[in-house]
């Protein structure tokens, strides 16, 4: 009779313990990672997570990237029954982790607090895991109805002083000096939302906004945190918030994407999550500049700005050892090369693309150095993009001249190697060659249709994004012999010919600028106490006023026209100095003449036998030149240096 209450002491002893173990774990769960390894040195300690966050529903899974210490996991297990950890690899030094989590059907918002224990010790971290929000309005692609405007987010306009020199980074705002930062942000831009759907532009594409690390990676190519904001710039939420207001006035916004290297102060360089994490090492590794010479394929010199001999990649007969340094060399020389053909890189680079379009709802990608990733990384990018993303639009840099080349990178077609790189389009390079020497070096205007000759090359010419101008040459109006006619000349041809235009901020007045970084200057006004503000009417000069005007009233006339957007082109006739061309739909037909000459010209051009045969009458819709149909000729007299567009009946 005796051992009941003493079998009953002991089950309440018991239960007491079992009691107090759980509140000593809930509490020990509760603690930050740094108070749980108390004065062990050995712990594990988690300092940064990638991604920082997930969404329900997004992906059926998701591979974390761990950095910290003594991470040589053992186990790692999670407090929400549908999140599953599948599978981790931590780096042989233990600084990174690799943890893949699997996710339930019944997974719903909330935050999954994850236990590592390892050998040594063990610590915790958590992954906020959030609904969707609603797909409508967010990441809406491009259409062949959209202008772009490209910002350079640090030199466009100061919104908020107070980032202008952030506490990590001493020293690197500094006006004066042109490779410094200047103070531009993301706050600046929202502010001119109103000046740039004045002008009226439809789509920006910011220079990279993730965080850089050097006091002269004001430009955003340097990358050391793909997972953040530049403190130059704002916060994450700010962006979200640019976005949003963008999308508020019907523009939409393009994310400069880098996937093919790093800045030189990244972690990675110094210490990879993987020993082949990158294509070489700080001290063993290839320059990206091809090892081919002008002759091997019968040039004598290069175009000015000087390209790599891309060609090496679209040749079906080069060998690996030709084309090695462009897609495993470090860029520039300096820039570490990822590894793009390492499965957990591209998984790693897949999912940082998913998290900024998820994050922020932005509409599209600009993509830098395009040929010096593998085409199967496009490829397969692309297919995981897409099958979360369908509408999502990329444009890829190929800075080339030649049409094979710029082609061989654009989606919908298979190359040699039986790969669709499935870009949306590529930019233009071709025709921005084009361009600048006709109207900068007196090459025939024919140029421009020998370019066009080419589009067969491309399964769809008319999403090319056209330009004269961009961050990485000369300005236009900088140029030896620019003058303001032939400014308005490249306005015009790359506001009506086949393509969606791309416009580089500050062109629309004129900016002034020779090679980078000069051709980066701070827009006028966009700072408190600038002397000039070119975002007003009031404060440009009469020269900013008729160009700008022009400008406004180009777009307005393609805005109203969907033939200057969307419109079959036709050739009509082009020698040195004049090049017309017809613009069709089923419902409108319009003639543009352009003419680069000195002096007045007159043409008879013949209708017979082309899309136009059948017009009547014909009227001028932008331009001082002159036409008249007589039976079916066209009779045109043009101004020196001019640019018509007209309506044919």
């Amino acid at each position: 009779m005796r051992a009941r209450p003493y079998r009953v002491r002991r089950q309440f002893s018991t239960r007491l313990g079992v009691c107090l173990l759980v509140l000593a774990i809930l509490v020990l769960s509760s603690l930050p990672a740094a108070a749980q390894q108390g004065n062990n040195p050995d712990a594990p300690a988690v300092k940064k997570i990638e991604p920082p966050n997930w969404w329900v529903g997004l992906t059926p899974d998701v591979m974390l990237l761990l950095s910290g210490k003594n991470l040589e996991a053992t186990h790692v297990r999670c407090n929400l029954a549908e999140v599953n950890v599948s599978r981790t690899q931590s780096a042989a030094d233990g600084n990174y982790l690799f943890v893949w989590l699997k996710f339930g059907a019944g997974l719903k918002s909330g935050t999954a607090v994850c236990r590592i224990i390892t050998s040594r010790g063990e610590t915790t971290f958590e992954l906020p895991i959030a609904a969707r929000k609603q797909i409508l309005g967010r990441n809406q692609g491009l259409s062949l109805d959209d202008v772009i405007y490209l910002i350079m987010p640090d030199r466009f306009a100061n919104g908020d002083p107070t980032n202008d020199e952030p506490a990590e980074f001493p020293g690197s705002h500094e006006r004066s000096r042109p490779s410094a930062y200047h103070g531009g942000d993301l706050r600046g831009i929202r502010d001119h939302l109103g000046y740039l759907k004045e002008l009226g532009v439809t789509t920006l594409w910011l220079t990279p906004i993730v965080k850089n690390g050097a006091p002269e990676d004001y430009h955003g190519y340097g990358a050391v945190d793909l997972y953040a904001v530049d403190p130059h710039l704002g916060t994450l939420q700010e962006y979200q918030e640019l976005v949003q207001a963008a999308h508020n006035e019907h523009m939409k916004v393009f994310f400069d994407a880098v996937p093919n290297h790093v800045g030189a102060s990244h972690p990675w360089v110094s210490d990879p999550p993987m020993p082949d994490w990158f294509h070489g090492t700080p001290k063993q590794h290839l320059n990206s500049f091809s090892p081919l010479r002008e002759s091997f394929y019968g040039a004598h010199e290069k175009s000015e700005p000087a390209t790599d001999w891309l060609e090496s990649l679209e040749d079906p007969h080069t060998p690996p050892q030709f084309r090695k340094n462009l897609t495993e060399g470090w860029f520039q020389g300096a820039l570490a090369d990822v590894n793009t053909e390492n499965p957990l890189v591209l998984q790693y680079l897949l999912q940082n693309s998913m998290w900024w379009a998820e994050s922020s709802g932005l509409d599209g990608y600009r993509v830098d150095t395009v040929p010096y990733v593998s085409r199967k990384f496009w490829e397969e990018w692309h297919q995981g993009l897409r099958r979360i993303y369908p509408r999502l639009s990329t444009i890829g840099e190929v800075f080339h001249g030649d049409p094979e080349v710029t082609s061989f990178f654009a989606g919908g077609r298979k190359g040699w190697d039986g790969i669709d790189t499935e870009f949306t389009t590529v930019f233009d390079f071709p025709l921005y060659f084009a361009l600048r020497d006709v109207l900068l070096h007196d090459a025939p205007a024919g140029r421009i249709a020998d370019i066009l000759r080419q589009d067969s090359l491309y399964p769809h010419p008319e999403y090319l994004v056209s330009f004269f101008g961009n961050h990485d040459v000369t300005r236009f109006a900088g140029e030896s012999g620019a003058t303001p006619a032939k400014l308005r000349l490249a306005f015009g041809l790359t506001l009506t010919l086949r393509g969606i235009p791309e416009l580089y901020y500050g062109d629309e007045i004129g900016l002034p600028g020779g090679g980078d970084p000069d051709n980066r200057r701070d827009f006028p006004g966009g700072w408190p106490g600038d002397a000039q503000n070119a975002f007003t009417r009031e404060g440009r000069t009469r020269e900013q006023k008729e160009l700008f005007g022009y400008v406004q009233s180009l777009l307005r006339v393609r805005r109203e026209h969907a033939a200057l957007r969307s419109g079959a082109l036709w050739h009509l006739a082009s020698e040195d100095s004049f090049y017309v061309f017809m613009r069709e739909t089923e419902e409108e037909k319009l003639v543009v003449a352009f003419h680069n000459g000195s002096t007045n010209l007159e043409l008879k051009i013949s209708l017979r036998d082309t899309p136009a045969q059948e017009a009547s009458d014909i009227s001028s819709l932008l331009g001082n030149g002159q036409a008249e149909l007589s039976g079916r000729e066209l009779r045109l007299r043009l101004p020196a240096q001019s640019l018509t567009i007209f309506e044919l009946h």
